[in-house]
């Protein structure tokens, strides 16, 4: 008993000193400052409201006063209409500081929710970015529920979650990942610019958000073809205006003007089919494109630096970037706007041809600034993709930029490496080098082999997307991971669990031909099958896989297959896990210990549940 308590202390000891609470601190305090903030402008709002209220009140006495002939209630009935209007602007900016406010509170609660279990119920679980031909990417859970996509995904475009998806997906250059390092260090070093970023975000709606996606902004982006030519749309108002004029001031006949008018009319009608639902269609990115404008202008002015930040600051500041493409572009959407008013709309549509001059901007831009718009929304999304990896630098207690090799033979090493998905307070870090192509992990039920293997996993995908690993140091060279986990069986196809790992095997068996690093990852190899097959079957993997750009990791609870350690020509080693015994109750401490294990711990687990006496 007095040992129990022991190692639990321990185990305590080693959670404080490995629990970081100065962010989740930082954001608490925030979140606190945040809601007050919410409350007092929610009060000033009501308190506006009852001040507009009473103005409009005064405002309607006074005009009355007037009309019955009392001239001398004018003084007050500028008055109070003035200051009416002066609180429909007051209103209008608190309201918005209001729903800044409750955006940014909205977002601090989802940067705390990474510190506890409640980021597995985020509605992003990149499930959606599941393929079959990389089962690895569902064997360690990079994609689904209680992934790291889902634990980490802060992006809000679908070009941000696209590109996030592809950094966990497609293994990148060395170069590339080291400018990624460099640009996700400078965010993680600028937590208040995230949030910030992230809040500007928030206020998108799902379905703004789905209409900036990048095939929909290229087809968004097309000219719009006429058959009208252009000088034609420009000159034709100012004659009709023209003739207008001229008839009122009776110099001409009015059949001039009612002959051209019914041209001009014709015209118009015309346009209110096609062309009037692509200005729709523009009009609804509105939001989003006044949204990116703000976070571009907040990215320009900040003093964010890397390659990767500069070349985004170098094209929002170009004659024709995002800066100056989105303000004409939103003079355009406002003209647009005038379509809700049938009164105004309507007259200007007949007089001066309103959607065609609407058009006619509206290709002069796309000409212009479409392509550079575009471009710019993707380096945003990537900016989204590098702010979700920092997030997992601000979450976890312990986390390092992994070191990147490019040798001929490949090497990984790490020590303190955790799972980036449990609680760092109690994941359990263990240090360990493979430089031998082949590792075999023994070890009793529950004692941590699977789970290993996920953290070495996850954490060559975070290095391999640019982002840190939680550890305290990691080497790691340029892997593709190959995986044989969560095999399923498949009815309507006919294959058993068992021939779906043999499948599995043989897509990594073909793999190593290419002779690029592998990194394999293989749990409890053809436990499908009878012991003399298994071990039979599984000494001949370990031999195809016996290479020096691999390296290998296998679990079994078949001693046999540790024996080959002893044999000439393998790059093998042997390491385990174990655990011990107090008071009829087991205990792990999951470290791993070089060696083969030495125990088993099956007939007292079905003894401790009832199966057996």
């Amino acid at each position: 008993m007095i040992f129990r308590d022991i190692w639990l202390i321990l185990k305590l000891l080693q959670s404080i000193k490995r629990r970081n609470p100065m962010q989740k601190q930082q954001w608490e305090a925030q979140l606190a400052q945040t809601q007050s903030q919410c409350v007092q402008l929610r009060r000033k709002n009501s308190q506006i409201a009852g001040v507009r209220f009473g103005l409009f009140l005064i405002a309607a006495w006074s005009f009355f006063q007037i009309v019955d002939g009392r001239m001398g209630y004018r003084f007050i009935f500028i008055l109070s209409l003035a200051g009416f209007c002066l609180a429909m602007l007051a209103h209008q900016k608190n309201n918005r500081l209001y729903l800044e406010a409750q955006a940014r509170s909205e977002v601090l609660g989802r940067c705390l929710s990474r510190l506890d279990s409640r980021w597995q119920q985020a509605s992003e679980t990149g499930a959606e970015f599941l393929t079959d031909d990389q089962p690895a990417l569902a064997d360690l859970d990079v994609f689904g529920p209680r992934s790291l996509y889902q634990f980490c995904c802060m992006a809000v475009l679908p070009q941000g979650k696209t590109a996030l998806a592809s950094y966990f997906k497609e293994p990148a250059a060395a170069k590339i990942i080291r400018e990624r390092q460099e640009t996700v260090t400078v965010l993680a070093q600028n937590p208040d610019f995230m949030l910030a970023d992230w809040t500007c975000t928030h206020g998108l709606t799902p379905q703004t958000a789905a209409a900036m996606a990048s095939e929909k902004l290229n087809e968004l982006v097309q000219p719009i073809t006429l058959p009208i030519p252009g000088w034609f749309i420009r000159w034709m108002p100012a004659v009709t205006l023209t003739l207008l004029g001229l008839t009122l001031l009776r110099w001409i006949s009015p059949l001039c003007f009612i002959l051209i008018f019914f041209v001009q009319a014709a015209l118009a009608l015309f346009s209110l089919g096609y062309v009037h639902s692509r200005l729709q269609a523009v009009a609804k990115v509105r939001q989003g494109l006044q949204n990116c404008l703000v976070r571009c202008q907040k990215l320009d002015q900040s003093a964010l630096s890397s390659p990767l930040i500069d070349a985004l600051k170098t094209q929002i500041r170009q004659p024709q970037g995002l800066l100056q493409g989105v303000k004409q572009l939103d003079g355009l959407l406002n003209r647009l706007s005038l379509q809700a008013n049938p009164f105004l709309y309507l007259p200007a549509q007949l007089l001066l041809l309103w959607d065609l001059q609407c058009v006619q901007a509206w290709n002069q831009w796309q000409a212009q600034a479409g392509q550079t718009w575009i471009a710019v929304m993707e380096q945003l999304g990537q900016l989204e993709a590098m702010e979700s990896l920092a997030l997992i630098a601000l979450t976890h207690p312990q986390t390092c930029m992994p070191k990147l090799h490019e040798e001929t033979v490949p090497v990984l090493a790490f020590t303190q490496l955790t799972h980036p998905l449990l609680d760092p307070v109690q994941a359990i870090g263990n240090d360990f080098t493979l430089d031998h192509s082949l590792t075999v992990v023994t070890g009793s039920n529950m004692s941590g082999k699977t789970t290993f293997m996920r953290t070495i996993g996850l954490n060559q995908i975070l290095a391999a997307a640019g982002g840190p690993v939680c550890a305290q140091s990691m080497d790691t060279s340029g892997f593709t991971v190959l995986t044989s986990m969560r095999i399923r069986d498949d009815v309507n196809e006919g294959i058993s669990t068992f021939y779906g790992e043999l499948l599995r095997i043989r897509r990594i068996i073909d793999a190593v031909s290419l002779k690029t690093p592998l990194l394999v990852l293989i749990d409890e190899i053809f436990k499908g099958t009878n012991s003399l097959d298994r071990i039979d079957g599984s000494a001949q993997v370990l031999r195809h896989l016996n290479h020096p750009w691999i390296r290998a990791m296998i679990t079994t609870h078949d001693f046999e297959l540790c024996a080959l350690e002893e044999q000439a020509g393998l790059s093998l080693i042997n390491v385990h896990f174990e655990e011990h015994y107090q008071d009829q109750k087991i205990f792990f401490d999951y470290k791993l210990k070089p060696g083969r294990c030495t125990q088993r711990n099956a007939r007292y687990l079905m003894k401790m549940i009832g199966i057996t006496d």
